[in-house]
């Protein structure tokens, strides 16, 4: 993964970047937020930047509402309410989550459902049920924005900063999600871990992500790169004791009483959400099927396809873990391409694929293309593909375990079309964000024993 040259001197606001800016910046007052303080800023600017971000980020949803149902006659997805509603039912009725009946989630995903539960009853509505826990969304989602332009100040400037979170508040496929599912919780965990972990609060960041662990599992993809992003100061045996010091007691208090109750609760878990028998039609993995099976009439079986696709995800996800733990100089823009590369190969590689999921790794995207106008322009056209994908052609060409057509039909091609679209898209965008230069394949092979040997008879 490459760096760039002009940026990389600007990882610390407290370090001098270039030009009679930055002389006017050394004047500035400090600006806190969240317990994090960005040195040389101009405070006022700031929190008149973050209070327009606020502001479209909530004028953003209301149109999204709008749009979806007035404009595009679409519709809102709701479907996943009446389990959260149900399981805080079940909970009210004295009955346990995981030992009395199933729950798909971590224990943590329960805070944001409780929460909305009590206005809920109150009302004795299902209806204020929903609003309750939309509202708590777009909190979540409100911290995440907050978060993009506070680590964006430790890559840019204020003006920079500030465009990637309004890439992110106005990433109108995400707000979709964000009304309309609980992703945003756990998002907004991890987006406060990695700030507390480049503004040096490693304790706090570690904290945030094992908190995040336990409302979905996708935070913990972190947990390796940022122990080795504060092992450059420390030691990765340190970072290491410190991480066992926060989740040790963590499980014991959350973790350990489930698995008491229900002893087989964490494969059932693996297997009911994790590793899942059906594979979903808008996945990377039933399109290459399609085209090997379908198009190209090979006879390869989806599970051998599924199969190889984990093996990828698996390879990759060893490759960022050794790049991580041979560069030399870990800054917040390297460890920012580590987890936005991590998390959207697991997302690509999974065969069960929620479109929810692009809300995972679209903070850190925002925070990687915000000086590139080519990779702006790229990332409002995966939204609007995301878009387009669900919910809009949900239903008419594709449910989650079928394109709506008939194999060979025009329907059937129109959603492979659209698939083979994102699936493109979606990797330009990644290729634009990190930029990689080879510089650490190399690396890495120079570390082999054969290579060594080599530089030393030379």
């Amino acid at each position: 993964m490459s760096k760039k040259k002009d940026l990389t001197t600007s990882q610390s606001n407290a370090e001098p970047v270039s030009g009679a800016s930055v002389k006017k910046r050394k004047t500035l007052s400090g600006f806190s937020l969240f317990g994090v303080t960005c040195n040389g800023i101009d405070a006022a600017q700031a929190k008149r930047h973050l209070l327009l971000l606020i502001l479209l980020a909530i004028i953003v949803k209301f149109a999204i509402v709008f749009f979806t149902t007035s404009v595009f006659h679409s519709f809102i997805d709701y479907f996943d309410f009446q389990y959260y509603l149900q399981a805080a039912v079940n909970v009210m009725q004295g009955q346990v989550p995981y030992a009395d009946f199933g729950f798909d989630y971590p224990p943590f995903a329960l805070i944001p459902i409780f929460l909305a539960f009590i206005p809920g009853i109150l009302f004795d509505s299902a209806g204020i049920f929903v609003l309750s826990f939309q509202f708590l969304m777009v909190i979540c989602d409100i911290v995440i924005v907050v978060c993009i332009y506070l680590i964006g100040l430790k890559l840019y400037d204020e003006k920079t900063a500030f465009i990637a979170a309004f890439l992110y508040a106005t990433a109108f496929s995400v707000g979709y999600f964000v009304l309309t599912k609980y992703d945003a919780f756990p998002t907004c965990l991890l987006m406060l871990a990695v700030l507390f972990t480049v503004y040096n609060r490693s304790i706090r960041g570690y904290i945030a992500l094992v908190f995040g662990f336990l409302a979905k599992i996708f935070p913990g993809i972190a947990l390796p790169f940022v122990a080795l992003y504060n092992a450059k100061s420390t030691s990765l045996r340190q970072e290491v004791i410190n991480l066992l010091k926060i989740s040790i007691p963590v499980a014991v208090i959350f973790v350990v009483p489930i698995l008491i109750l229900k002893p087989g609760i964490i494969l059932s878990y693996i297997s009911g959400s994790i590793i899942r028998s059906a594979i979903y039609v808008n996945t990377a993995t039933y399109t290459v099927y399609a085209y090997l099976n379908t198009v190209l009439n090979l006879g390869i079986s989806i599970s051998e396809v599924s199969l190889l696709m984990y093996g990828l995800m698996g390879l990759l996800l060893l490759f960022l873990f050794a790049i991580a733990y041979v560069e030399p100089h870990k800054d917040a823009r390297f460890l920012i391409k580590l987890l936005a590369v991590s998390i959207f190969a697991v997302v690509f590689c999974m065969a069960y694929h929620s479109p929810q999921y692009v809300v995972w790794y679209t903070p850190f995207v925002c925070l990687l293309v915000a000086d590139s106008l080519p990779g702006i322009l790229l990332f409002y056209a995966t939204q609007a593909i995301t878009y387009i994908e669900f919910p809009l052609s949900f239903g008419t060409l594709y449910t989650n375990t079928a394109y709506s057509g008939a194999p060979g039909t025009s329907g059937w091609y129109c959603a492979l079309a659209l698939f083979t679209i994102d699936i493109v898209a979606y990797l330009i965008l990644m290729y634009v964000a990190v930029r990689p230069t080879g510089a650490h394949l190399r690396m890495l092979l120079d570390r082999l024993p054969g290579r060594q040997q080599q530089k030393k008879t030379e």
